[in-house]
């Protein structure tokens, strides 16, 4: 079975994977700050995109690069009297551990900008050779925007009517639209031998090199922000469909949508209304930030507030819940294989049908409400829903929720368990309060109760001991 993807070329869905084969690549971060939430839609997204592949058995190639140099790095090193280097490692080693905050796996290839040198240079003489990029003899090479008549054609715009991208850099440029291949070194600026003399590459056509490098059928999807659809995808395109007209560069361009702050501005460093990663891991746990990312379509907007984010931490607390009473069946009721199956066959056709994870999210608490207003009306029937519970771990699991995973500490002779990290003072009261109700101290356990929700914590009286969940 195919996968179809919505392509912001065509504006038609295009069919990739037909042969069981999926390179996708993906345009990573320049690695000059913290990434906040914004910045780990794209990462979070397509890695579940990769879990689903995989687990139909396509054969993935995951590509995600890493710029690691641009303007903003050598702007962070000088401001902060740092090699350029420093800056590049210190960033890169924050993104890391940021996707393991939320529970991201990295690409199968991480390609660093300047690993690939050699072939920009490469790709930039073919340009010129074939007429579509000069060299004004300053030491930049420019691309002739003019030789490309299909240039606009990914963003859907007139030439004519089109933004300078590059501003300060028009003396030497023919046309104000071209744009920069390789920029002439400046002082203290990182530099590299090349044909225009010593330098460094421009920003857009290290992806088409690097598309061009470790995925040299082509790219069946290339994703990226609607942010950088223009210029930066626009230019790829225009870079390497000039140099190998023969080629397929993309099969499929796939562009989610940002994310705003209020509704409105869109989440961006440059406007200073970002909330980093770790801070919103801490606030509303990995899973409510997962839910939160999952329950929209990637292409459209979406929006942040501390309010949205703990409704989906609620929500994800509810389904949790629902799976724990199922998880540990006698049996599978006639109910349970219907919902199973309707689960699985409804994930398949949403996943494939551009990756639709709001619909799968949808299905799943629609299962797990059916579910749960059975038990209610029969609570023995808890213990029929085994091939239910299958589906629902399946599912949770591709998307990153690993809900077969559940920590657990012993503290003061009982046995806590909980999802999301709570720290010792919380454990501690959640110790102390099993401890109470055990001596049947019920005014101890009603204010330790209060304290933890003071605390923003929940806590789930069970036989086996107290679960804790965020509120």
């Amino acid at each position: 079975m195919s996968v179809f993807v919505r392509d912001s070329l065509s504006g038609g869905m295009v069919e990739v994977g037909r042969d069981g084969k999926v390179g996708l690549y993906v345009c990573g971060p320049t690695v000059y700050d913290h990434i906040h939430i914004g910045n780990a839609r794209a990462p979070l997204f397509w890695d579940v995109v990769v879990r689903y592949l995989r687990s139909r058995d396509y054969d993935v190639t995951f590509v995600q690069n890493i710029t690691d140099i641009e303007d903003k790095i050598i702007a962070k090193a000088n401001a902060e009297g740092a090699s350029w280097q420093e800056v590049v490692d210190r960033y890169t080693d924050s993104f890391h551990g940021r996707l393991e905050m939320l529970g991201i796996g990295l690409p199968d290839v991480e390609p660093r900008a300047t690993q690939h040198i050699p072939e920009m240079i490469s790709l930039i003489e073919e340009l010129v050779e074939k007429g579509h990029a000069y060299a004004p003899g300053n030491g930049d090479v420019y691309y002739s925007v003019e030789s490309f008549p299909g240039y606009g054609s990914l963003s859907h715009q007139n030439p004519r009517e089109m933004r300078e991208t590059e501003k300060g850099q028009t003396d030497d440029k023919r046309s104000p639209l071209d744009f920069a291949l390789w920029k002439a070194s400046k002082p203290g600026e990182p530099e590299w031998e090349s044909p225009w003399g010593r330098g460094r590459p421009g920003w857009h056509i290290e992806c088409s090199a690097m598309v061009e490098k470790h995925l040299p059928e082509g790219a069946d999807i290339h994703g990226g922000g609607t942010d950088i659809r223009f210029p930066h995808h626009e230019n790829e395109l225009a870079q390497s469909a000039a140099a190998h007209p023969e080629h397929t560069f993309v099969r499929a361009w796939a562009h989610h949508g940002m994310v705003t702050f209020g509704g409105t501005d869109k989440m961006a460093k440059s406007v200073g209304n970002v909330l980093d990663v770790q801070r919103a891991v801490k606030l509303h746990g990995r899973n409510a930030v997962r839910m939160w990312l999952l329950q929209s379509h990637y292409s459209q907007p979406i929006e942040y507030s501390a309010e949205i984010l703990e409704e989906k931490r609620r929500s994800y607390e509810r389904l949790l819940r629902l799976y724990r009473q199922i998880s540990d069946p006698d049996t599978s009721s006639e109910l349970s294989d219907e919902l199973a199956a309707g689960l699985r066959g409804r994930f398949d056709e949403a996943m494939r049908d551009d990756f639709n994870t709001p619909e799968v999210v949808a299905t799943l608490f629609e299962a797990a409400n059916r579910a749960a207003r059975e038990i209610s009306d029969r609570p023995e029937s808890a213990g029929e829903f085994g091939s239910l519970a299958g589906a629902i771990e399946e599912v949770m699991t591709v998307f990153g929720f690993d809900l077969a995973r559940e920590l657990a500490v012993e503290v003061g002779g009982v046995r806590v368990r909980y999802t999301e990290e709570p720290g010792e003072e919380v454990l501690g009261l959640a110790a102390n309060r099993e401890l109470a109700r055990r001596a049947k101290d019920w005014a101890t356990a009603d204010r330790l109760r209060e304290e933890l929700a003071e605390a923003g914590w929940a806590v789930e009286d069970t036989p086996d001991g107290p679960i804790l969940s965020r509120r």
